[in-house]
């Protein structure tokens, strides 16, 4: 055990009254660093049912979840930025949802027919101990950057989103190269299959509803004309 002088000198977490005292820094400057993404607060559950997944964009900025299963949360969970600014400022928050990394997703599950929702109040928000010495970190950084001499940065690098889970170019390529080599298929359903077929002779298995919404746009432009080759 990590113990100095008979206290405890790491903790898991902290909660933020004792965060702000050694920062000395009021819950409004937390609220302040919460809301510019500087730091992230969290809270503890146990045993909570959430469901997971990833966010994909389906061309043209249309953002579409694809679920991954539900799962159950014990401990520190992060909030998202809004959710926590709003239990600082308003002394407590309804929330339906976490803060995942990436393109990931975190919803807290459905109650029967209920939304699945919880009450975070001030008191319940922590610090993760990792946070905090991120945190404190990259205060000592902005304190050097102050005090030194300042010179041009360079241009940042062009960020790149997270790598898709599936490799959709290849997706779009088979799904032309079927048109020619097996024929036009006769409804929405049986291309959907076709495409299925073909990620599963991949070891894959993406959602039917992810596959038929990207299908979903050209088919509206090509069925009117198998129906008049049909006629």
């Amino acid at each position: 055990m990590n113990v100095v002088g008979g206290r405890i000198s790491k903790k898991p977490h902290y909660g933020i009254e004792e965060a702000c005292r050694r920062w000395e820094i009021s819950a409004a400057d937390l609220a302040g660093f919460v809301i510019e993404r500087e730091i992230v607060l969290s809270v503890v559950v146990a045993r909570l049912p959430v469901d997971v997944g990833t966010i994909e964009d389906m061309d043209g900025g249309d953002w579409f979840r694809i679920p991954e299963g539900r799962r159950h949360l014990t401990g520190a969970v992060d909030l998202l930025p809004i959710d926590a600014w709003h239990v600082l400022t308003a002394g407590s928050q309804t929330i339906t949802s976490f803060r995942g990394e990436g393109d990931a997703y975190i919803d807290i599950a459905d109650r029967g027919d209920e939304p699945g929702d919880m009450v975070i109040a001030r008191e319940q928000l922590i610090v993760r101990h990792a946070e905090l010495v991120r945190f404190e970190a990259a205060q000592d950084e902005g304190i050097a950057s102050a005090s030194s001499p300042v010179t041009p940065a360079p241009p940042p690098a062009a960020m790149r989103g997270a790598a898709p889970r599936y490799d959709w170019d290849a997706f779009w390529a088979e799904a032309l190269v079927s048109m020619f080599q097996d024929g036009p298929p006769a409804t929405l359903a049986e291309y959907v299959r076709r495409m299925e077929g073909w990620f599963a002779d991949r070891g894959e298995h993406p959602d039917s509803s992810t596959i038929k919404k990207k299908l979903s746009q050209p088919w509206r432009r090509i069925a009117p004309q198998l129906e008049r080759r049909r006629a």
